[in-house]
């Protein structure tokens, strides 16, 4: 019965052994199916929900400067404005408008090229009346780069309005076209209101060769009106589109009327001139032609590609020598006369000369005859001309006849006497007849 009870007690325990067994493979298999279910749902969820693009917070759009400034869209300039804005150049007020034809005063203005040209101070304000002002940096920056030069007193006025002429003048020194650029051929006056002696005439005409100034203007420059900020606007961004290329003359192709520059990062640029492109070598006008291989060159052209100015520095040459003296002469010495004067060939040079001083001498006030016997150096004639002159210069202050006058300072008395009884009995008959 032991045998038989051990035997029955072993084969029981086996048997629940092998329940035992088949009941954790179950719950392993469980288990095991359970992991794989969970590990796919997890595979199909995102692994960092709050960074996907749903959970992401939605960006607030940017408006446009011509979308935030509300008096802009009917502006001829609003192309320009909403440009600078977008850039931070020139800002608008705190209501959303912009007042495109409020005016703009200096120290405005000096902000605007500062920030546009990125333009840095690097010393202490020079004018007196700037210390306190909320434009100083921006003043003095401009002050160090020769951009913008203040009044006699020593003051900057930075509060009062810029008129065009100033405006544009600065535009100009921002470009590097205000230096003395010496010309036989002055251009044209392009506007009625300013003349060649006008202070800011050059200025004027290089912005309206560069074609940085408002169609608007017309022939009517107006320099001493205040410039309104859209007009500003327009220039500003106008300046910013030319394209300035500088670097060393590598070739002239004077047939083809091209040039082409190593510029400081060693790569090429060819340039092909137009037909109003104005070219100066050492400051004197010139072409394209005397341009010299190895010159530092400085373009500026429109926003086209066009170039408007050429302007070289190198070696001084005879022809730049013989062009400057020829342009002190105002024209009067043509460069070949210059270079036969250096000879010492007078006799070339003074057939065609004398017409040209006479035509200077009768500019200048003197008469054909004046002129000619100062040419001739006719002496004796041109003191008779001078008391001619001096003779009818005093008979239209005393009224009498120039005959008188002229028989006097000749001290001929007999003739004299003659004339001054004619001038009496002129005179009494007039008496009589207005009786």
């Amino acid at each position: 019965m032991k045998h038989a009870q051990d035997g029955f007690v072993v084969t029981r325990g086996a048997a629940n052994r092998g329940r035992l067994a088949q009941d954790a493979g179950a719950r392993a298999s469980f288990v095991v199916g359970l992991l794989a279910v969970l590990a796919l749902a997890l595979a199909a969820l995102p692994l960092f929900p709050a960074l996907t693009e749903a959970a992401a917070p939605t960006p607030a759009p940017v408006m446009s400067a011509a979308a935030r400034l509300k008096d802009i869209e009917l502006s001829w300039a609003q192309d320009a404005i909403a440009s600078l804005v977008d850039e931070g150049i020139i800002a608008g007020y705190p209501d959303g408008t912009f007042k495109p034809e409020n005016p703009v005063t200096r120290a405005e203005f000096a902000k605007m090229v500062a920030r546009a040209f990125a333009i840095r101070p690097t010393g202490e304000p020079r004018f007196r009346d700037i210390k306190n002002n909320w434009a100083k940096a921006y003043i003095t920056a401009l002050t160090e780069a020769g951009i913008v030069s203040g009044y006699p007193d020593g003051t900057f006025k930075p509060e009062r309005h810029i008129t065009r002429a100033e405006m544009v003048t600065m535009l100009v020194r921002v470009v590097k076209l205000a230096d003395k650029m010496d010309s036989l051929q002055q251009p044209e006056p392009s506007f009625t209101d300013v003349a060649p002696d006008h202070w800011a005439f050059r200025a004027v005409e290089t912005a309206h060769a560069l074609g940085i100034l408002p169609v608007h203007f017309g022939v009517v420059f107006e320099p001493n009106a205040a410039t309104t900020r859209a007009e500003t606007a327009w220039m500003v961004k106008s300046l910013i589109d030319l394209r300035i290329t500088e670097g060393k003359l590598a070739r002239v192709d004077a047939r083809e009327g091209t040039l082409t520059v190593t510029t400081p990062g060693n790569t090429e640029q060819t340039v092909t001139c137009g037909l109003d492109t104005q070219i100066y070598r050492n400051s004197v006008a010139t072409s394209l032609d005397k341009l010299l291989r190895g010159d530092d060159v400085y373009v500026v052209a429109d926003a086209t590609g066009e170039p408007k100015f050429i302007k070289a520095r190198g070696l001084v040459t005879k022809d730049d020598v013989t062009a400057k003296v020829s342009i002190l002469s105002k024209g009067t010495l043509t460069p070949s006369d210059v270079e036969a004067l250096a000879r010492g060939d007078w006799n070339s040079v003074k057939e065609g000369l004398q017409p040209r001083l006479i035509e200077r001498l009768t500019e200048r006030g003197l008469t054909k005859e004046e002129a000619t016997s100062l040419v001739n150096q006719n002496w004796t004639e041109l003191g008779d001309l001078a008391k001619k002159r001096l003779a009818d210069a005093l008979s239209a202050e005393l009224g009498i006849s120039s005959d008188l006058i002229t028989a006097v300072l000749n001290q001929d008395w007999k003739l004299a006497k003659t004339y001054g009884e004619i001038e009496v009995a002129q005179y009494l008959l007039a008496k009589l007849l207005n009786l």
